[in-house]
C-alpha cells in the first residue's frame, strides 16, 4: 500500500468518514501548493489506487471539496476535477443566512464596515503603489462620467469597483478578506441606492469618491480615515433598523426595474424598506 492507502472495501456507514478523510488530505496538498490553483487533479483511477479507496469513496471526498470552493468537477467525457480558488460570493451566501436569522439590521453590518474600510483607506494612504492610485482613479473616473450622465446603473458598479479596490489593495489579507465579505452582502444595495438618488446626490458622491484618491495619493492617512470613515455613515435614521433580506422571494429592485445583476445569479437583492441616498454619498457628499 502507498503511504496514506486505506481499505479499499468498507461497509456503507464509513463511506462518509472515510471520504472526509482523503478530503482533508487533498486539501492539504491544495493549501500548501502541492496541487497549485488551476491545475488538474490526477484522475480518479490514480487517486483510488493511491489512497487504496473505492470510486464511490473517493467521490463523497471530491464532492466535499467542490462544496468547499476547492476544486471543481467537469462532468463527462474530458471531464475531472480542476483545482480552484474558494469564491467569496459562495462564504457570504452562508454568512448572510447567519445574519438574516439572527434578524441583524442593516445599522449593524454598516458599521462593522465603518470599523474596517475607513482604517484601510489610512493603510493605502501610508503604502500604496502608482497602480494603486491608478485603479482608484479609475474607479472615481467611472464613478463621475456616470453620475454626469445619469446613469444610476453605471454608478452603482462603479462605487462596488471603487470600494474593492481600497480593501483589495490596502495591503491586510485578513482584513482584506474580511471587509469583501462584507461588501458582498451590500453590493446590490449600491444599486438600489443609486435607483433612488438624484443626479447631485450622484455627482457629490463622485466628488466625494476623488478627494479620497487625492488624499491616499498625498499619503495623507489622518485625513484620509476621517474622510471615509464620515462618506461611509449613510443609513439614514428612519431605516437603520431595517433588517437584512438576503434571501427574500418577493424582493426585486423596485416597481418596473430589472433585478440588479451585481452579485451571483443565487442572489436576491437585499431590498430596504425606505430609499436610500447614493452608495457612500451622505453627510460627506457637501464636502469636496
Amino acid at each position: 500500500m502507498h503511504s496514506g492507502e486505506m481499505p479499499s472495501h468498507q461497509p456503507a456507514s464509513r463511506v462518509h468518514k472515510t471520504g472526509e478523510i482523503v478530503a482533508g488530505m487533498l486539501r492539504s496538498r491544495i493549501v500548501s501548493g502541492e496541487l497549485a490553483i488551476g491545475s488538474k487533479l490526477p484522475t480518479e483511477e490514480e487517486l483510488t489506487e493511491a489512497f487504496g479507496i473505492a470510486r464511490t469513496t473517493l467521490r463523497e471526498a471530491l464532492r466535499i471539496l467542490e462544496s468547499q470552493g476547492l476544486i471543481h468537477i467537469k462532468r463527462g467525457r474530458g471531464g475531472g476535477g480542476t483545482v480552484t480558488m474558494p469564491d467569496l460570493s459562495r462564504l457570504s451566501e452562508s454568512f448572510a443566512a447567519a445574519l438574516q436569522l439572527r434578524r441583524t439590521s442593516f445599522a449593524d453590518l454598516d458599521t462593522a464596515r465603518r470599523l474596517i474600510e475607513p482604517e484601510l483607506a489610512a493603510w493605502l494612504a501610508r503604502e500604496h503603489t502608482a497602480d494603486d492610485v491608478n485603479a482608484l482613479n479609475e474607479a472615481a473616473q467611472a464613478a463621475r462620467e456616470a453620475a454626469n450622465s445619469n446613469d444610476p446603473r453605471r454608478f452603482a458598479s462603479a462605487a462596488t469597483r471603487f470600494h474593492r479596490a481600497i480593501v483589495e489593495r490596502a495591503g491586510n489579507t485578513t482584513l482584506s478578506l474580511y471587509s469583501q465579505l462584507l461588501n458582498e452582502l451590500v453590493e446590490s444595495r449600491y444599486m438600489l441606492g443609486a435607483f433612488d438618488s438624484s443626479q447631485a446626490l450622484l455627482q457629490r458622491a463622485a466628488r466625494s469618491y476623488a478627494k479620497l484618491v487625492t488624499l491616499i495619493a498625498a499619503g495623507d492617512d489622518v485625513a484620509a480615515r476621517s474622510h471615509w470613515q464620515t462618506q461611509m455613515t449613510y443609513v439614514i435614521e428612519e431605516s437603520r433598523h431595517d433588517l437584512i433580506t438576503f434571501y427574500d422571494e418577493t424582493t426585486s429592485v423596485g416597481p418596473g426595474r430589472e433585478k440588479a445583476n451585481v452579485t451571483t445569479p443565487s442572489k436576491r437583492a437585499a431590498r430596504p424598506a425606505t430609499k436610500r441616498p447614493a452608495p457612500s454619498s451622505r453627510r460627506a457628499n457637501g464636502k469636496s
